[in-house]
């Protein structure tokens, strides 16, 4: 063996018995404390302190232009949500159109566009309080015409297509001249997602 081999070798062994004193060394045995009575000490008188003055918090106020740009923004995203969900049914759905031109005729869903237009033109001289109020009521108005449109398009998918009219043949082979006329098959069922 050479000489770095043994030299490791002890300092591996002293290590190892290092640590083994120190986790199988048993624990001392606490005694019991016994207290000396000492003189009592003496308190130099230390100058008056005085109070700190209480930290002034921060204005109520300084919160209110968050709330303002709070306010601001979810007025600005209902109305951004309703052009984006008018441009998403026209896309997606074939009666859309007409679902919504249909509607344009119900004085009912007229009223409620007319409330929401009149609501958006009263926002930039609304209150704080008011803004709320306003973007609570446009909020609802919006779900309301949405709920109208989605009424009209499922009862225009639930109406029959109407079938364009059949030739009439002049060899008498159609069977629609002799009465014998196919059953026309049920519209499929509507799914809601």
């Amino acid at each position: 063996m050479n000489r770095s081999t043994v030299i490791f070798g002890l300092l591996i062994m002293c290590g190892a018995a290092y640590l083994a004193s120190k986790i199988f060394a048993p624990l001392p045995v606490a005694q019991p404390s016994t207290r000396v009575p000492t003189a009592p000490r003496t308190v130099a008188a230390q100058p008056a302190v005085r109070p700190r003055p209480a930290p002034v918090a921060a204005p109520v106020v300084a919160k209110q232009p968050e709330v303002r740009t709070v306010l601001e923004t979810r007025f600005t995203e209902l109305r951004e949500e309703g052009r984006v969900i008018r441009d998403t049914l026209m896309k997606s759905e074939p009666k859309a159109n007409q679902a919504y031109d249909n509607l344009g005729k119900n004085p009912d869903y007229q009223a409620l566009v007319a409330r929401r237009r009149l609501l958006e033109g009263t926002w930039g001289q609304a209150g704080d309080t008011e803004k709320q109020a306003i973007v609570n009521e446009v909020n609802a108005i919006r779900q309301q015409t949405v709920g109208m449109v989605m009424m009209e398009i499922s009862r225009l998918n639930a109406q029959p297509v109407a079938q364009p009219q059949q030739l009439q043949l002049t060899n008498g082979n159609n069977s629609a001249q002799r009465g014998n006329a196919a059953p026309q098959p049920a519209p499929p069922p509507i799914i809601y997602m």
